[in-house]
């Protein structure tokens, strides 16, 4: 049949484990996005450290900041984190 009920849907064993599956990969998806910001914010303040103590006063006003990249993980949970609250 083309219509299937919650309930149906609900009792079936194969879509349980689906869905358990589904929330562990994004569970682990959301662990390494987390991660490598951690590892990647590490990595600008000893690059920045290093750019403090070999400058001048007068070098360091003409050396533009460097573009920090982007983190992965602050943007999906701008985007998406209200919805993960949620349980959509």
């Amino acid at each position: 049949p083309l219509t299937i009920s919650r309930e149906t849907l609900s009792k079936n064993k194969i879509l349980r484990v689906m869905g358990k599956k589904l929330t562990r990969k994004a569970l682990e998806m959301l662990r390494k996005l987390a991660e490598e910001s951690e590892e990647s914010d590490d990595e600008e303040e000893t690059e920045e450290e290093t750019v403090e103590q070999d400058s001048t006063d007068d070098d360091a006003a003409e050396k533009e900041a460097p573009e920090k990249k982007e983190n992965r993980y602050l943007k999906f949970w701008n985007n998406f984190g209200r919805s993960i609250k949620l349980g959509v």
